[in-house]
């Protein structure tokens, strides 16, 4: 995806990105990259490099961990084999992580330190992937996926600091003077006040926490919250990704692996509209991922049922993260019911390839931000802009590029042209807004 910006000379600064992963981000800039790569091949041989660096420093139990494979990107189309992953590593367990994050591809040795084999079932919520003969070939969905990378040793908490204060860095020198952190572990709320205290230019955070621990958070956010930095909700997952096909869609992907033709639905309408209410009894908001049309229709039908519907600015208000595809019949329901689209752009760039594979027939529903802004929601308060960083990087141009230009620069193809924006209402996406409503920037 190079020459992907439509224009990075100059942009403004003081922006807001609406969805990152600072832990992950600190993580990645230091972990083995498959971005870039053009082919199985060719993420073999950097994994095999980092395999031999491993052996060679005689690391005990020592794991390889690798992250954004775009593998419908590759000349293969696909993963490499187990067999072909066995053969670079040997021994050292290895886990290969998607760009999109729901998606680990492991070798047998890490395998066998998660006790997956032959007769393992499916966890839930996850998919252990499994040849005609009952093997499991490699690839780990959802669940699956984050149970196995879960496995591998977290860096010490002696890190952690240095992780975060380089992520912050890395986010501002893009630009960014705000970030909401959309999976946050209890220990950052605390680590973040300490480094905010140091930062020549402190960074607004707003927290997003797992679901499971919304009542711990909030129970212990008077420790660290500041103006800057502020406990804003819980987060969960309707769904899981397009490129793993695990996105709940409305009409069956064309090219999807059995039992996923309509993705995988993750929570239905009550729990969604429960954790909604668990979240909002204790004053604050909720966000809530949906890729698919479906699991964005699941997200609407659970806030109307629960008709929870906040006030501009209130910590309450319920936000649909990521929105990649929206029936036609469910875009005015966004203003309707006050429900913010925080949205990245960006994966439009990354995605192309599942898209028009998978997705052939749905296209002129991908990413409606002209629809969604003609029905109401308005640029920068109910239409957030944010990339998902580390999954794609956090570069503003490129949601700048693929909201006006609706795909990658030279590709003579556009995604859904008429949803094109104009490059001020791009800008105004990414907009930090004061309290009383006027812009930062």
């Amino acid at each position: 995806m190079d020459a992907q910006v439509l224009n990075d000379q100059s942009h403004p600064s003081n922006l807001r990105e609406a969805h990152a992963h600072l832990p992950w981000l600190g993580r990645a800039l230091d972990m083995l990259s498959l971005e870039g790569c053009g082919s199985a091949g060719e993420a073999l041989d950097r994994i095999a490099v980092r395999a031999a660096s491993a052996r060679a420093e005689g690391a005990r139990g020592g794991w390889v961990q690798s992250h954004s494979a775009r593998v419908l990107g590759w000349r293969e189309g696909r993963w490499f084999g187990r067999a072909e992953l066995d053969r670079v590593t040997g021994e050292t367990p290895t886990l290969a992580m998607s760009f999109d994050h729901h998606a680990v591809f492991a070798n047998s040795a890490a395998l066998e330190k998660a006790g997956i084999h032959r007769g393992t079932p499916d966890p839930a919520g996850g998919i252990i992937e499994k040849d005609r003969l009952g093997e499991p070939t490699g690839l780990l969905l959802e669940a699956a996926a984050f149970a196995i990378w879960g496995l591998a040793p977290e860096p010490p908490e002696s890190a952690r600091a240095d992780q975060i204060s380089r992520a912050l860095d890395h986010l501002e020198g893009l630009g960014f003077s705000e970030v909401h952190e959309l999976f946050a572990p209890a220990w950052l709320g605390p680590l973040l006040k300490q480094l905010n205290l140091r930062r020549p230019a402190p960074m607004r955070v707003d927290l997003f926490v797992p679901l499971e621990e919304i009542e711990a958070a909030h129970n212990g956010r008077s420790a660290w919250e500041t103006d800057l930095l502020r406990l804003a909700g819980g987060k969960i997952f309707a769904d899981g990704t397009l490129n793993s096909r695990t996105a709940w869609v409305l009409h069956p992907f064309a090219d999807a692996p059995p039992g996923l033709e309509h993705g995988k639905p993750l929570m239905n309408p009550g729990r969604i509209g429960d954790a909604i209410e668990r979240c909002g009894a204790l004053g604050l908001g909720i966000a809530m991922h949906a890729i698919g049309d479906g699991a964005v229709r699941a997200c609407l039908d659970a806030i109307q049922a629960k008709g929870q519907r906040a006030s501009p600015g209130s910590r309450e208000r319920v936000r649909i993260e990521h929105c990649e595809l929206i029936d036609e019949a469910d875009v005015p329901r966004f203003a309707e019911l006050g429900a913010i689209a925080s949205v990245q752009p960006c994966h439009l760039l990354a995605d192309i390839e599942a898209l028009r594979t998978g997705l052939r027939d749905q296209l002129h529903r991908v990413m409606p931000w002209r629809d969604l802004i003609h029905s109401g929601l308005e640029p920068g308060k109910t239409l957030l802009f944010g990339s998902d960083v580390p999954v794609v990087r956090a570069e503003p141009g490129d949601s700048i590029q693929a909201a006006v230009g609706r795909g990658r620069i030279g590709d003579p193809v556009a995604i859904a042209p008429e949803q094109a924006i104009s490059e001020k209402e791009a800008w105004r996406c990414f907009a930090r807004w004061a309290e009383n409503g006027s812009q930062r920037w």
